[in-house]
């Protein structure tokens, strides 16, 4: 026992303290910036984040314990595979994405996502969404990235310590990441924590398949009615029951066709967390290029979030014993430390550790730098301190960074109460995004609507989404679909009929927005970009008709074209960015005055 005790902590230091060295390594000497300043540099990693750097650090800080834990232990209470649409499914607005919201967002050379909506509408909107961004990540992120991760270790570990002080020690070393190194030793780390994720991701299912009667034959033939991903009613669990009824599960089939692509668009092309990276991107064709490669991993992602959950399922129906012991789950959270604790050999358990805090420091750092760089960049910038520099800029930031860490602190243990983890996730993320996502889906789509139309929409949604939750028995993301049509309905009847302006007050016919196609980096788009989106869409489809139809054929038919659709896009090499960093900064500075002059027009005009 003390071997393995020492063997795990060595191990947990090795891979530790390797990630901390390398990512020093490579921020100072390895990555050039590509435009200068200490605020660019800070806030957007100098725009000189490579594609890998990008698919990297979008995919860990996606991939965290509140989806290995949450999400499992939802596929577990649902007993089958529905939840695989927030993984693989996700991959359909990763392609969106790439194909239509970063050339908008390259194009303006944009370090905030909302900094978009001040370019298209006004600064009222663009800092209501910095806020609620800000509020989000604040009391609902954080707090539940440091919950999850502190109960994964705990529960692992079979640490006696108390839940708050394994969130103390987590929170503290993402902080230290987050608010002294940047946006860029963020990604750099979410990088190489990456590689270790896969590793030990892919070994928990494997050791757990291995540990069935039959292996995968038991799998696809005794539990061909658990990897349906399209199902209206399953044989689901709940917290406080020890027998599965027949219900309706966490994601039916036909939400698929309403809310649920809206919400992963939202996560995927308009959060702050996720897009702040591949905003740093060298060029447009390297931000590209890093979406895809991230949604390749989204469509095999379910084996190591949600495969588990079956698993574990099967394993405790059939009685399998480790070490003399049945394999029991308590309740649906812990079903994947249950699984880890039984199937990982005790020496893996420290690298198991390092990998597992890897994971949980990047979405904590990387919620943690958004939220800063929001207020620094959209608060303290524009209505406390016009004149500040940058270096003030960043120091203020990295004060409200500290702040907003206590915060979580204090907050994390409280998720105690919460019900099942990822369900609470994506029900605060439906009411948080709906207005974000509605403005911004208006603003691609259509030139006409203006600010003042923008902002009816934003309220006739928050209030929709908040009253509708009174409504019982209406799934959440029909809810969320709902009040979308509600509030762009609004949205358009508050630009295209006149006589309903002009009651308000308004100009009858408002001004066309044109948008000047200027960058801080190179905007040639990634010339395989539509054959790789193609391709993955394909996969998708494969891989949910395997799965419905417990097909172990069409299965392994998806994973080999899986590995010939990586190779492709592995082979095409994405543009460098050739605009020096005079040019660049130069650049940036008229797209960004030219953003604020924009801002200002709107706001004289409400």
């Amino acid at each position: 026992m003390a071997e393995h005790l020492a063997l795990q902590i060595c191990t947990f230091l090795i891979w530790t303290l390797g990630v901390a060295g390398l990512t020093w390594l490579f921020c100072r000497y390895g990555i050039k910036n590509r435009t200068e300043g200490a605020g660019d540099d800070y806030f957007a990693g100098g725009r000189a984040l490579k594609w890998y750097i990008c698919a990297g650090s979008l995919m860990l800080t996606n991939l965290s314990t509140e989806q290995l834990v949450g999400l499992n232990g939802t596929v577990f209470a649902d007993g089958c595979l529905c939840g695989i649409w927030w993984e693989a499914g996700a991959a359909i607005a990763m392609i969106v994405t790439a194909t239509v919201f970063l050339p908008r967002f390259f194009a303006l050379g944009l370090t905030t996502t909302s900094g978009f909506l001040g370019e298209r509408y006004d600064l009222t909107l663009r800092t209501m969404v910095s806020c609620i961004f800000m509020v989000y990540y604040a009391v609902v992120l954080c707090p539940l990235v440091l919950y999850t991760g502190a109960l994964a270790v705990k529960d692992i570990f079979d640490l006696s310590v108390p839940l708050w002080v394994v969130s103390l020690v987590i929170g503290l070393l993402g902080a230290v990441y987050a608010l002294t190194g940047g946006l860029k030793a963020v990604a750099v780390s979410d990088c190489l924590n990456g590689i270790g994720l896969i590793i030990a991701g892919f070994w928990v299912p494997i050791a757990a398949i291995n540990a069935l009667p039959n292996g995968l034959s038991t799998l696809f033939e005794d539990g061909s009615e658990l990897l349906k991903p399209l199902v209206e009613r399953s044989w689901t669990i709940e917290e406080d029951e020890v027998a599965r009824a027949e219900r309706v599960p966490s994601v039916p089939w036909h939400v698929n066709l309403t809310g649920l692509l809206l919400t992963n668009m939202y996560y995927w092309s308009t959060n702050q967390v996720i897009m702040q990276r591949v905003l740093a991107a060298e060029s447009l064709s390297n931000g590209q290029k890093g979406v895809l490669f991230a949604a390749m991993m989204k469509v095999v992602g379910f084996a190591l979030l949600c495969i588990p959950g079956i698993v574990g399922i099967l394993l405790q129906a059939y009685g399998v014993t480790f070490e003399g012991e049945p394999f029991v789950v308590s309740k649906p959270d812990e079903v994947y430390s249950t699984l880890v604790k039984a199937v990982m050999p005790k020496w893996s358990l420290g690298f198991f550790a390092a990998v597992l805090l890897g994971s949980v420091l990047s979405t904590f750092n990387s919620a943690l730098n958004s939220a800063s760089t929001i207020f620094g960049l959209e608060i303290y910038k524009i209505y406390i301190d016009k004149e500040a520099t940058g270096a003030k800029v960043i120091k203020v930031s990295t004060i409200f960074g500290a702040a907003l860490t206590i915060l979580s602190f204090v907050n994390a243990p409280q998720l105690v109460h919460v019900g099942t983890i990822f369900n609470f996730l994506q029900l605060m993320n439906s009411i948080i995004s709906l207005p974000i996502v509605t403005v911004f889906f208006v603003g691609i789509a259509a030139s006409l609507p203006d600010a003042f139309a923008g902002k009816v929409g934003f309220v006739v949604a928050f209030v929709t989404i908040c009253a509708g939750q009174a409504i019982p028995d209406l799934q959440f993301l029909h809810l969320f679909f709902i009040c979308f049509v509600l509030a762009s309905s609004t949205i358009a009847l508050f630009t295209y009929v006149p006589a309903l302006r002009t009651l308000c007050k308004r100009e009858a016919v408002p001004e066309t927005y044109v948008c000047d196609k200027t960058g801080v980096v190179d905007m040639t788009p990634w010339k395989p970009m539509y054959f790789i989106a193609a391709a993955i869409l394909v996969l998708l489809v494969m891989l949910i008709c395997s799965l419905q139809f417990a097909s172990f054929g069409l299965h392994i038919a998806f994973w080999v074209c899986w590995f010939l659709v990586l190779a492709a896009l592995m082979w095409f090499r994405p543009v460098v960015g050739l605009i020096d960093a005079g040019e660049g900064e130069a650049k940036g500075k008229e797209v960004e005055c030219k953003a604020d002059a924009g801002a200002a027009k709107d706001e004289v005009a409400m």
